[in-house]
């Protein structure tokens, strides 16, 4: 995204040289466990679709993300006390830029594991980063409120509403970043409210006065376990971006997508992957230059 007519061409010509490789995407996708739902799409709606086909679901991007396969499909029915005995997983695994990569749903066990043993654990962490993205940064930088809020969440059965993530899409472009789309809402305020009235009523009567604004709409993603190269990570994100879908059946979900991503190590090279073709503009404006140079007994071999 970057002095006329000689610009323009350099311009062209640089854009040869370093134009990225068409980005790959998952490949080898298998889901483990049972506890799963494959989503297709027609390009208004997602429905469920239990023949599709796992590389059809996962062909979209971030403009287009077509389907999803949620992973854990079962959790919002699960009680707080069976969430909390609760340890299976459900996993998508497959391939990308030849390693291999794992995503998974939570478990409780997840949200109270500490990865960089720094004292926080995934949910207070979740629970400061929610409140910081929606304004409340002066809340989340209080221990007592944070875990509070935390505490309150669990008990009106909020973490099973996002341990269960629905991947659209693993794409890796050239320099081996790799992005993975999470099918969620544009808005998920319901899912804090009661939390928000609780933890401002229990302040109260600790401060009269004290007020916790529930902002006008909450975006928040599910979680994603990932494992990629040796390391584990939780990845989630408050930014959504407009699907251009919903689901069918409930007529509100996976109306929105959040990108999150990580840097993963450089695609291995394919002979099969395709190659940029320059524009037929940029190839006439290359021969001209050269003619140029040409006529000016100028022209002279590049060490590359």
């Amino acid at each position: 995204m970057k002095m006329w007519l000689g610009a323009s061409i350099i311009a062209g010509m640089s854009a040869i040289a370093t134009t990225p490789a068409v980005a790959g995407s998952l490949t080898g996708a298998t889901l483990e466990g049972s506890d799963y739902l494959k989503y297709a799409s027609d390009g208004t709606n997602t429905y469920e679709a239990p023949n599709a086909i796992l590389s059809t679901i996962l062909q979209g991007d971030a403009s287009d993300p077509g389907g999803n396969v949620e992973l854990f499909a079962s959790s919002e029915t699960l009680s707080n006390s069976d969430f909390a005995t609760y340890t299976d997983v459900t996993s998508l695994t497959g391939d990308i830029g030849g390693k291999d990569i794992t995503l998974s749903s939570l478990t409780l066990a997840d949200w109270n594991s500490d990865l960089d043993s720094d004292g926080i654990t995934l949910g207070q962490e979740w629970v400061s980063d929610a409140l910081t993205a929606h304004g409340l940064g002066s809340y989340a930088s209080s221990n007592f409120i944070v875990n509070e809020f935390y505490t309150l969440f669990s008990d009106n059965g909020g973490l099973q509403r996002f341990s269960d993530p629905n991947i659209s899409y693993v794409n890796q472009n050239a320099t081996g970043h790799i992005s993975i789309g999470l099918a969620g809402h544009l808005d998920a305020r319901d899912a804090f409210e009661d939390t928000f009235d609780q933890l401002e009523q229990m302040m109260a009567l600790l401060s009269p006065g004290f007020q916790l604004p529930l902002p006008p709409s909450i975006r928040a993603s599910e979680i994603v376990k990932v494992e990629y190269n040796g390391k584990t990570e939780y990845l989630y994100g408050f930014v959504p971006t407009p699907s251009g879908l919903v689901n069918l059946e409930d007529g509100t979900s996976h109306n929105a997508t959040y990108q999150v991503g990580f840097l993963g190590a450089p695609p291995e090279p394919s002979s099969s992957e395709p190659q940029d073709v320059p524009e037929s503009s940029t190839v006439l404006g290359l021969i001209a230059v050269a003619g140029l140079f040409t006529a000016g007994g100028k022209l002279r071999k590049a060490n590359c």
